[in-house]
């Protein structure tokens, strides 16, 4: 099984370039943003939607009962930002994505959020400078493939830190897969054993 990651650059973008091809509804979103990074952010979401699905099938994007976006007649798909990126994970099975860009991690916050084994496993490896992002985006990528966003709390389950091992939560296993791009961490979580990600930078050009 292949998930496709589509990423997009907020520096790509001019002066918003693109922003008439949003939905009016995500346009409005993105103009109650008063910070630039912000809308900058909005807007690549948006455009990676109308890339991957075509404008009329992005417009049909509804929120579910938990407040998640879902295609009525699929396929799933989440979205991340963080820093630059804006990331779109596209499956046809259940899955989750998170981006996080590599900055400064504070022990108070893993103390609160990572089990006594990961931060164990953390402990290990403060060496590295992505250890952190890498238990955060697992947990978070598999919060968001559930669906259920911070009300599962990160600190009530496990994951291992490793590839191609099944994590199991709320009844179903997940299996993680890691990449670091230009400073940040980005991880996807789905159901079943995944081949690989394919990843594709998007650029403002590139949507129609």
């Amino acid at each position: 099984m292949t998930m496709d990651v589509y990423i997009f650059d907020i520096n790509s973008i001019g002066e918003l370039q693109g922003k008439e091809l949003l939905t009016q509804e995500r346009r409005s979103r993105m103009e109650r943003y008063l910070r630039k990074a912000d809308q900058a952010r909005c807007l690549g979401a948006g455009l990676l939607l109308r890339y991957a699905f075509g404008e009329e099938r992005a417009a049909q994007i509804l929120p579910d009962d938990l407040g998640k976006p879902y295609l009525p007649e699929g396929p799933y798909f989440n979205l991340s930002h963080s820093g630059d990126k804006v990331v779109l994970l596209v499956s046809d099975r259940p899955s989750g994505v998170d981006i996080e860009q590599i900055s400064p991690w504070s022990r108070a916050v893993a103390s609160r959020v990572f089990t006594q084994k990961e931060q164990a496993w953390l402990n290990a490896h403060e060496e590295e400078d992505s250890a952190f992002f890498r238990l955060w985006t697992a947990k978070e990528a598999v919060m968001k493939a559930l669906g259920l966003g911070f009300r599962l709390h990160p600190e009530s389950f496990e994951i291992s830190p490793e590839e191609d091992i099944p994590n199991p939560v709320e009844g179903s296993n997940w299996y993680l897969q890691w990449r670091k791009i230009e400073g940040h961490m980005l991880c996807c979580a789905v159901d079943i054993p995944s081949e690989e990600i394919c990843i594709r930078e998007i650029f403002p050009e590139d949507v129609r």
